[in-house]
């Protein structure tokens, strides 16, 4: 069978197996999400005044940018687990985390002095930020992509990248509760890149492991 007519008939079938691969991704973010956590504790843990930074909207929006990249992720790789050209519409929720960190770059910009950009883009971290994301990424990247192949993507490579960035939106999140360095400037940099590692090995995984 060529594989556009293996596609079409897949395609077909996708009321019926739509359902188990969601919960099945579902349920792979949450195992990978447990054992990032366990992990996170066992070699990372909280910083000592995580209750006092609760207070802090800086703190705060470093939360609610690496849930962004995880929720946005994760609504796009239930839909490259299936067998069917995804609307290119669709990827526009791709944008929100890019989006929310522009807005939280360019406040900084305005309300700090230009002589604490650099300080604060430096940070203390970034060697710790740039190794332990990923470390804690690798186990939901792992779930995940399990996961995928129990779908049919249609897209391998990019279903991997995408599944990269839901992995790496669980462990950022972890990663931010240790993190000491709350400057968007600092995210904007040394998060990213730690991102777009583990977004990079998703997409070679899901070359090799998912295609079909």
């Amino acid at each position: 069978m060529k594989t556009d007519d293996l596609i079409v008939a897949l395609t077909a079938d996708v009321g019926t197996v739509s359902a188990p691969i969601k919960r099945t991704l579902w349920l792979a973010a949450g195992v990978g999400t447990v054992g990032a956590a366990i992990l996170f504790f066992a070699i990372l843990g909280p910083r000592p005044d995580l209750a006092a930074s609760l207070a802090d909207p800086r703190f705060l929006f470093k939360w609610l940018l690496t849930l962004t990249l995880l929720a946005s992720a994760m609504v796009l790789v239930l839909q490259l687990a299936r067998p069917e050209t995804v609307p290119g519409g669709k990827f526009l929720a791709l944008v929100a985390a890019p989006a929310l960190l522009a807005v939280g770059i360019g406040a900084e910009l305005i309300s700090l002095p230009s002589s604490d950009w650099v300080r604060n883009l430096v940070g203390l971290n970034a060697l710790f930020c740039v190794v332990f994301i990923p470390v804690l990424s690798a186990l939901p990247l792992a779930a995940l992509i399990y996961a995928l192949q129990q779908g049919a993507p249609a897209r391998p490579t990019l279903a991997g990248a995408v599944a990269g960035l839901a992995a790496a939106g669980i462990g950022a999140t972890l990663y931010a509760s240790h993190c000491r360095d709350d400057s968007s400037l600092f995210m904007g940099v040394w998060y990213v890149i730690a991102v777009a590692i583990v977004s990079l090995a998703g997409a070679i995984l899901g070359a090799r492991l998912l295609r079909w």
